[in-house]
């Protein structure tokens, strides 16, 4: 599985820079691969422009990217 991760540019001391999206409207938002998980960024960057801006404000953002989901132990 796929998420998306919003990198955001941060003061070196912050203890976290990036945010991961899970939900969208209370449903898991994850993707089977890595091109349906960039198409939704494309259709979606506003929204996770707005999303990071809640979590971050006054942040600019570093990088908007899709990695593959860690396997739980």
């Amino acid at each position: 599985m796929w998420v998306i991760v919003i990198f955001m540019f941060v003061a070196l001391d912050a203890e976290n820079d990036a945010l991961t999206v899970t939900h969208l409207h209370g449903v898991p938002l994850e993707f089977d691969n890595a091109e349906d998980c960039y198409a939704h960024v494309g259709e979606n960057i506003d929204g996770l422009k707005a999303l990071a801006n809640e979590h971050y404000r006054d942040t600019a953002i570093k990088q908007i990217d899709c990695f593959r989901k860690p396997t739980e132990i």
